[in-house]
């Protein structure tokens, strides 16, 4: 290997351990939002080393093929330690910053939507079923007056035909419908029964 590539090697692998200290200081500033779940805090835990190690071999890979020396090791722990004492603080507040300004702009983005298409469909929603009901409500009411004016001379002639009808007659006619009216209160009342029991 030559002294170009074992300075480039060196390079890459010191930038990746400043690389790995920045991740990991990310990674630790979202940990909260999954640390309560075991599961979850093993899995990335997991995944994100795994991930983390795959990235180093690749930076690795591009350096020097993959080989694997222990100044390689050593340029790696240098540029962590590097990002430990002189980038970690101002890295964190540039990551704090950059975390209000996604969030600024996820809550101004969430307005947006709302003002703007959340809120117009719902009024439009609003608008049709009011619509709607006042539709039916008023053909539910034309209706029944188109009834009432159809059936009046029926009811009409039902009236004076009662007036014409004799008074036994009239007290037979009543009897028997009270006769059916207390039939049919009595199924009614053991139908409920029959369905309360089946509850």
């Amino acid at each position: 290997m030559s002294l170009d590539t074992q300075f480039i090697t060196m390079l890459i692998m010191f930038s990746s351990g400043v690389y790995l200290g920045m991740v990991m200081d990310t990674f630790k500033r979202f940990e909260p939002l999954w640390k309560p779940n075991v599961v979850m805090r093993y899995s990335f835990e997991i995944l994100f080393w795994i991930l983390q190690g795959l990235v180093l071999f690749y930076f690795l890979f591009l350096a020097n093929q993959g080989e694997l020396r222990l100044y390689i090791v050593l340029a790696v722990v240098c540029g962590y330690a590097a990002y430990q004492a002189l980038f970690r603080t101002t890295y964190k507040k540039v990551l704090e910053r950059l975390i209000k300004i996604v969030a600024g702009l996820i809550r101004f983005l969430t307005r947006l939507v709302t003002v703007f298409i959340v809120r117009p469909i719902r009024f439009l929603i609003f608008t049709i079923v009011k619509l709607i009901l006042l539709l039916w409500t008023t053909s539910l009411a034309i209706l029944f007056f188109l009834l009432k004016i159809i059936l009046y001379p029926f009811q009409l002639i039902g009236r004076i035909t009662w007036k014409l009808v004799p008074k036994n007659a009239k007290k037979y006619l009543l009897d028997v419908a009270g006769f059916y009216s207390k039939i049919k209160n009595i199924i009614l009342k053991w139908r409920e029964f029959i369905q309360q029991k089946r509850r």
